[in-house]
């Protein structure tokens, strides 16, 4: 039901012709303009001071976006988080997560998912982001709650931290930040450039002039020229702003039941099966296409998308029935992974053929050294 609901949304939003899916669209574009009035009051009332932002007694950086979804914001905080620990800070990262609170904990907005040492909490009560970031960084403390202000404060106190990464923070005004860097894929910079939920833009374009940093991409998904231009067009909105280009470089594959890794060329030649529930899908495709993969079918999930049996029995059906039994292999993303760990385990529960997850980390490219020296001040 809520895949139906999702495909039917993304028909409408992406001008599939019809009367129902253009009224809908109609009724959706007047939505936007109600949340224009309000993204505009909302901006006005911190711009005018009318109400205050907080300052943290630390180094606050704020990676997010413009877009909802897919623009590669997760390894991006992960690779910036690397870097700091890297350089002998000590780093939280901050996230609102998606939270499942048990009734008797609706009073407690923070949870701690990792101390730095160890993961503390399950994917289920962190959400998908946090979880994998955990797994991702070690050494970095990772702390999920909706005030970003009371998960700083936990953060300094209980770690002694002393640079605060928001992961998805543009849109946090309440707390003053140091640096806010703005994620962008280059593959689909801002959709069909209306607001939600029309379409994805969680702020007018406009708003781009607040970014210190545009973190670009996926750069290696288009064309030189659209590069340029897309470029050109964040230097016109934001003059001042230094502009990084990245790319999401696979590093390997693993079996989900096996933990096995493989190398790249495990999958080149080979008749894949590929599924994914993340907001971009088409990058991920590409980037199997890219490593030579001959991709013969694919299942697309709604954002977020919990799994359950039945959908992986669905893709083993049709890996049987179209492709024939041991032909095909089976590919999906990291944060995939992470949501198939509710219903699968390794070395367990053996009902379907091995799944294997490839592993991406976002590199920059070039414009590295721009980077350094903008954060040097705070070292």
């Amino acid at each position: 039901m809520k895949k139906r609901i999702a495909d039917f949304y993304l028909a409408c939003v992406n001008n599939e012709r019809g009367k129902i899916y253009s009224l809908f669209r109609s009724l959706f574009f007047i939505l936007s303009q109600f949340y224009f009035l309000a993204i505009k009051v909302r901006w006005l009332i911190y711009r005018f001071k009318l109400v205050s932002q907080t300052k943290m007694p630390c180094t606050v950086i704020s990676v997010g976006n413009i877009t909802w979804g897919g623009t590669g914001k997760t390894p991006a905080v992960t690779m910036i988080a690397n870097l700091l620990r890297e350089m002998g800070k000590r780093v939280t990262v901050l996230s609102r997560g998606y939270r499942r609170r048990k009734k008797k904990d609706k009073k407690s907005d923070i949870l701690v998912v990792s101390d730095g040492k160890k993961l503390i909490s399950s994917s289920a009560e962190a959400g998908d982001e946090p979880y994998l970031l955990s797994k991702n960084l070690p050494g970095v403390p990772i702390i999920v709650g909706k005030n970003r202000i009371e998960s700083g404060r936990c953060a300094i106190e209980r770690f002694g931290t002393e640079i605060l990464v928001l992961d998805d923070g543009f849109q946090y005004w309440r707390l003053k930040k140091d640096l806010d860097i703005v994620t962008v894929d280059c593959s689909n910079p801002y959709g069909n450039g209306y607001l939600i939920p029309r379409g994805p833009l969680r702020e007018p374009i406009s708003h781009l002039s607040r970014a210190d940093i545009f973190l670009l991409t996926r750069t290696d998904l288009v064309s030189g020229n659209d590069l340029e231009r897309l470029i050109g067009d964040l230097e016109k909105l934001n003059p001042h702003c230094i502009i990084l280009e990245s790319i999401h470089r696979p590093k390997y594959l693993e079996g989900t039941f096996s933990g096995e890794e493989k190398g790249l060329n495990f999958v080149k030649g080979k008749r894949v099966v590929a599924f994914s529930s993340i907001g971009n899908p088409y990058s991920f495709e590409k980037t199997l296409e890219g490593l030579g993969a001959k991709i013969i079918k694919i299942f697309q999930f709604p954002d977020h998308h919990n799994y359950d049996r039945s959908d992986l029995q669905e893709i083993e059906a049709t890996c049987r029935i179209d492709v024939g039994e041991g032909e095909a292999i089976v590919v999906t993303t990291e944060k995939d992974g992470v949501r198939l760990e509710r219903v699968i385990s390794p070395g367990a529960d053996r009902f379907f053929r091995e799944i294997w997850i490839l592993k991406v980390e976002l590199e920059i490219v070039r414009g590295k050294e721009k980077w350094l020296e903008k954060i040097e001040p705070y070292f």
